[in-house]
């Protein structure tokens, strides 16, 4: 099922998509949030750890699954459930699929620049303000980043990996130039950090990864990419914030070439392992699963979203309360 966000595509997307060879961007949505809850949030009892997301690079499913340059991904696939009926948003490049992934719709961007006046966004109802609204904790970690908060691409770090930047209230934009404050730096830090915080104890309730240019399968290859994770991944999976009721999402940002059917794997101590889904689910569904495992208010930037499900059938246990 597709959200209704999705679904209101604009004209302008319309006649893209139908142009020969263009990137599909059918569901390119620009709609106002609505106000996020105020309520403390409220986890379910079976989902008590941390919320793991790593997001890979430009590759079909077809190029993963079952390849011989992906044994650790394959192995992570029967350790956990697949969602082989996983889609994009139906929005191209890399950008928008990055901001929907955290806020539920790309704000009609279609770009991958990195922030300027013209694509930072003003709304207040993404997944790092739900996450504070509700009591808990967040951060991502950029790999190759360098210093906290970049603003612009160097080297194997691209900004347009790294959704959170694109927030005015993350960004500091004040409409004239970018002043971020100690919210980003404590926030946005690079990759890392994350084994002294893993070391300390110190996970959030909401991690989310990117891999460098390379390790991301974006200029790397299959087998780059996989080593990895391989090198990674584990580390994670040792940590008692994934033990105790917690879960790690593997997923693409999109197809090969723009294509809508890239790999989405799911790790967890309450995940069917070995389990194969074929239900069409999307990145409003990918991202109401994990605002249910956190206790928050689903998708506010769906007009509908008690008409988008969550992937409740990859887990041995309820996503919600």
């Amino acid at each position: 099922m597709r959200s209704t966000a999705a679904l209101l595509a604009t004209a302008s997307a319309a006649a893209l998509a139908g142009t020969a060879c263009a990137p599909n961007n059918a569901g390119n949505t620009d709609l106002a949030c609505s106000a996020i809850s105020a309520a403390p949030a409220a986890r379910p009892p079976q989902w008590t750890g941390s919320v793991f997301t790593i997001v890979m690079e430009n590759h079909d499913r077809s190029q993963i699954i079952g390849s011989a340059d992906a044994p650790y991904i394959n192995e992570l696939a029967k350790q956990g459930a697949e969602a082989a009926g996983y889609h994009d948003a139906y929005v191209h490049p890399s950008e928008p699929n990055y901001i929907w992934m955290v806020a539920g719709e790309n704000f009609g961007i279609l770009n991958d620049d990195d922030p300027a006046a013209g694509n930072t966004i003003s709304a207040t109802s993404h997944l790092a303000d739900q996450i504070e609204a509700g009591g808990l904790t967040w951060k991502t970690y950029q790999e190759s980043m360098g210093a906290a908060c970049g603003l612009s691409s160097h080297g194997e770090y691209a900004v347009k990996h790294n959704p959170f930047m694109y927030f005015s209230d993350v960004n500091g934009w004040d409409g004239k130039a970018f002043h971020p404050g100690a919210r980003c730096a404590e926030h946005v830090v690079d990759y890392s950090q994350l084994d002294a915080d893993l070391a300390a104890g110190q996970v959030a309730d909401y991690v989310f990864i990117t891999p460098n240019l390379t390790n991301d399968m974006h200029d790397g290859s299959v087998a780059q990419g996989d080593a990895w994770l391989a090198a990674q991944v584990p580390k994670i999976l040792a940590s008692d914030r994934f033990k105790n009721g917690g879960a790690l999402f593997l997923l693409w940002d999109e197809g090969s070439n723009h294509g809508d059917n890239p790999p989405f794997i799911v790790v967890s101590p309450n995940a069917k392992a070995g389990f194969v889904s074929q239900t069409d689910y999307d990145t409003s569904a990918f991202l109401k699963t994990t605002e249910a495992m956190l206790g928050l208010q689903a998708l506010p930037c769906d007009p509908q979203p008690d008409a988008v499900p969550t992937m409740a059938d990859l887990f041995t246990v309820p996503i919600g309360p």
